[in-house]
C-alpha cells in the first residue's frame, strides 16, 4: 500500500523535493517503503490527491476506530 501511495504522490507532485515541500519535511525519499501515517490521512483529506486512507494498513483496528472512510 505504502509504495503505490508514494506513487500517487510522485504523479501528483512530480519529484520528491516537492512532495517534500508540500508536506513540510526535509525529505521524502525515504517515504519509498513506508508513507508516514499522519502523511496518508493528509492525503485523504486532500481532494487533490486520489487516495483512500486504509487503517489496516497501519495496523490499525478498522472497527475499533469507527470511521467513515469514503472519498
Amino acid at each position: 500500500m505504502n509504495c503505490n501511495l508514494y506513487n500517487i504522490l510522485l504523479r501528483v507532485y512530480g519529484s520528491e523535493a516537492v512532495i517534500a515541500k508540500a508536506f513540510h519535511v526535509e525529505r521524502a525519499a525515504h517515504w519509498r517503503q513506508n508513507v508516514p501515517e499522519r502523511i496518508a490521512l493528509l492525503c485523504h483529506l486532500s481532494p487533490l490527491i486520489p487516495y483512500t486512507y486504509n487503517p489496516s494498513d497501519f495496523n490499525r483496528d478498522v472497527t475499533a476506530l469507527g470511521l467513515k472512510i469514503k472519498k
